[in-house]
C-alpha cells in the first residue's frame, strides 16, 4: 500500500469518532459559510468550525442544511474526482459519519451516514482521488 493510502485509511479512522459535531460547532460552521458567502470574515476571531464553514462558502460549495431540516440530500455527486483527503473533509462537514472503512490493494472504500438525510453512501478512493460514489441504503452500520 503506498504511504498516501495508508495516510488516508488512518486519517478516515482516526476521525470517525471525531465526526459526530456538537450543535455548537454546526451553529459556527453555519456562521462563518454565511459570513464569507456575504464577505464578511476576521480569521484571527472565530475557531476551526467558523474557518471550515468560510473555506468551504469560499470553495463554492452548497450551503449545509438548516439545523433541525430532516429529509432533504446532502449532494454528494460533486466529490467524484476530488481530492480523497478533501473529500473526507467536505463529507464530515455535510453531515457523514464514516461508519466503516474497508481496502483492496490500492483502493479504499469508505462508507459514510447521515443522521439527519439517513443518507448511506460508500466513497470508492484509489490513487488519492474519489473515483465513485454509491448508494448503500442497506448496509449495516447506517442506523
Amino acid at each position: 500500500m503506498k504511504p498516501s493510502t495508508l495516510a488516508i485509511a488512518a486519517l478516515i479512522a482516526a476521525a470517525a469518532p471525531m465526526a459526530l459535531a456538537s450543535t455548537a460547532s454546526e451553529r459556527e460552521y453555519q456562521r462563518g459559510y454565511n459570513d464569507c458567502s456575504q464577505g464578511r470574515y476576521d480569521q484571527n476571531q472565530h475557531g476551526e468550525s467558523y474557518k471550515k464553514g468560510c473555506r468551504a462558502a469560499e470553495d463554492g460549495q452548497p450551503a449545509p442544511a438548516a439545523a433541525g431540516s430532516h429529509g432533504s440530500k446532502a449532494k454528494v455527486s460533486d466529490l467524484k474526482g476530488m481530492d480523497a483527503i478533501k473529500a473526507f473533509d467536505v463529507m464530515t462537514a455535510r453531515g457523514f459519519t464514516n461508519v466503516d472503512t474497508l481496502t483492496a490493494g490500492e483502493t479504499i472504500y469508505g462508507t459514510y451516514y447521515n443522521a439527519k438525510t439517513h443518507q448511506c453512501v460508500q466513497l470508492t478512493t484509489a490513487n488519492d482521488r474519489v473515483e465513485d460514489i454509491d448508494d448503500v441504503p442497506s448496509h449495516p452500520k447506517c442506523r
